[in-house]
């Protein structure tokens, strides 16, 4: 279940490593570029991917998605201080991006900076209360509410977070995913990233 977890963690912010956009707001050749990173990452190549990534970066400087999947490479590595300063860049460059702000966080706490951690947890749980209460995000509603839950768990504010997760686990009983979640507290969160990485 380590490795669910990681997943998870993972995917939340990095569900867009393909990099297509559903707004095609990004340069083609950037986007062609990113893809063919995450294949070379895919088959295990790294080095190729990292060169690949900063080229489409080159080409677009806007395009936030390769920064983030050579975040992926660096905590594979753990080489959490490249991982962090490519968060920073994907906040920078995507503000709105509340996963975002929740993993670099994350990765703030893990290197030591525990206040410093917090007013990124903060941003997130202010973003995922906007996506929570826009209309026009409803599809989306119960991964804001996972992802906010967590972010106030970060944050130090457990029960709320816990409270959360178990009323998704009761709107959504089928959905095992809540009870992994539900498992964890806020030092098993960093802990998988930072001591389980491979």
């Amino acid at each position: 279940m380590t490795r669910l977890i990681i997943f998870i963690l993972i995917w939340i912010l990095f569900d867009s490593c393909s990099g297509i956009d559903k707004k095609g707001i990004y340069n083609p050749k950037a986007i062609e570029l990113n893809e063919k990173a995450v294949d070379q990452m895919q088959r295990g190549n790294n080095d190729s991917a990292l060169i690949l990534f900063d080229k489409a970066i080159a080409i677009d400087e806007t395009y936030y998605i390769p920064h983030s999947n050579k975040v992926s490479i660096y905590i594979t590595r753990k080489e959490f201080d490249k991982a962090l300063s490519e968060m920073e860049i994907v906040i920078k460059k995507k503000p709105d991006l509340a996963e975002g702000w929740t993993f670099t966080g994350i990765l703030n706490e893990g290197l030591g900076d525990t206040l410093g951690a917090k007013k990124y947890y903060k941003k997130s749980v202010e973003i995922f209360d906007e996506r929570i209460f826009n209309p026009e995000k409803k599809d989306d509603i119960i991964a804001n509410r996972l992802n906010r839950a967590v972010s106030l768990i970060l944050l130090g504010k457990e029960k709320d977070g816990k409270e959360e997760l178990k009323k998704l686990k009761t709107e959504n009983p089928d959905n095992n995913v809540f009870d992994e979640f539900l498992k964890r507290n806020k030092k098993e969160y960093i802990n998988e990233i930072f001591k389980n990485a491979r």
